[in-house]
């Protein structure tokens, strides 16, 4: 009998303290200590689009050659600064000067054989109108001095196609730059029966340089024309640098599914610092506002666990605007949602521009060790 009592009694034992383990706490047990609180402070925000790009020159030249051949000499190397009509390489002119030489040849030959048929043109005119001759004779002489004359076109066509192949031996820079890509050496043969083969690459001015940074849709709308641009590159890590927007391409790219737009930066390189290649990290300050209150982005993040819920005021306005969010206070064993209008976000901070004042506090997270706020 005894022993069944003291089973008996340790079973409500078990009951009390697992009853009271499981019950939900009330909210008097929550305290502000077991939450993490963030302060609305004044301070700067600026709304930035990030990016990465190519600087690249703004004009550069592909040079190459309309005849094929071998080089016989290379003037210039990489990094040489050249002027307009500079020489650059020259070919082997030999094999064009035998053709430019038969070609003057056939022209001065046809040039011969159109002053005979002129002549003997002109003696049976004469003969057909002292009626000593047929006007089948004279149809024939004539036919004779056109064909003599369309010779003369054809082979003077010719000369002039040697002539400007014997001159396109002759490679010259087409603009003032400097020479940033060399193809060739001396010996080499070059074969422009297909395509124009590239000989120097040829960048007009590296004291102004381009930055072509791709753009997510999602972003590119709030991307205008002469926005102020922020970029650093590897080789200068604590260097920034700065550029304005010159372009939006309306060409879209496709990357992962996301559709991308090509933006030009421009950038002034009177340094030469920058160099065609170098990977640009690119900052477009969208927007900026100074001396706005602001809050850690994070405290967007915070949403009441089911045990909280129990202890939380109606949301005041349930059918937020896009530009609104709720932020929780803890007051009296209870939280109080707060509806705010947002404005710029750098991501690490967001600015309040209604809804909360400088020194106000708001949960940011639940307490290390309680983490009641997280679902």
């Amino acid at each position: 009998m005894k022993k069944g009592l003291v089973i008996t009694g340790v079973a409500i034992v078990a009951l009390a303290v697992g009853w009271y383990l499981l019950k939900p706490k009330s909210r008097e047990s929550f305290t502000a200590k077991d939450f993490d609180m963030a302060t609305v402070t004044k301070g700067s925000v600026a709304h930035v689009v990030t990016a990465s790009g190519k600087i690249q020159p703004i004009n550069k030249v592909s040079v190459g050659t309309q005849v094929s051949g071998i080089i016989e000499q290379v003037l210039v190397d990489y990094n040489d600064e050249v002027k307009e009509d500079q020489v650059l390489a020259r070919l082997d002119t030999s094999v064009l000067q035998e053709n430019l030489n038969d070609a003057k040849a056939r022209l001065d030959l046809a040039i011969s054989k159109k002053k005979i048929s002129d002549l003997n043109y002109e003696r049976l005119n004469k003969l057909y109108k002292d009626k000593l001759i047929s006007k089948a004779n004279l149809e024939e002489a004539e036919i004779d001095l056109e064909t003599a004359k369309a010779n003369v076109l054809s082979s003077q066509a010719d000369y002039n196609k040697a002539e400007r192949n014997f001159g396109y031996a002759t490679i010259t820079s087409p603009v003032s730059g400097t020479v940033i890509s060399k193809e060739v050496e001396q010996g080499q043969t070059v074969a422009a029966s297909l395509s124009t083969p590239t000989l120097f690459t040829i960048a007009e001015d590296l004291t102004k340089m381009q930055i072509e940074a791709n753009i997510a849709e999602a972003d590119i709308g709030v991307i205008k024309s002469d926005m102020p641009v922020s970029f650093t590159v590897d080789a200068y890590p604590n260097d920034k640098f700065n550029g304005k927007v010159q372009q939006i391409r309306l060409s879209p790219t496709e990357e992962s599914n996301v559709v991308m737009y090509t933006v030009v930066i421009e950038v002034d390189n009177s340094s030469r610092k920058l160099l065609p290649g170098m990977t640009a990290s690119v900052s477009i300050e969208v927007e900026r506002a100074e001396d706005v209150p602001l809050l850690p982005a994070m405290v967007l993040q915070f949403k009441p666990s089911a045990a909280l819920r129990k202890t939380t005021d109606e949301v005041p306005n349930p059918d937020m605007m896009k530009n609104e969010d709720v932020v929780y206070q803890f007051k009296n064993g209870r939280l109080k949602p707060i509806v705010i209008t947002k404005g710029i976000s750098d991501m690490a901070n967001i600015e309040i521009k209604a809804g909360l004042e400088e020194g106000d506090q708001v949960i940011l997270e639940a307490s290390s060790g309680k983490r009641r706020g997280r679902k």
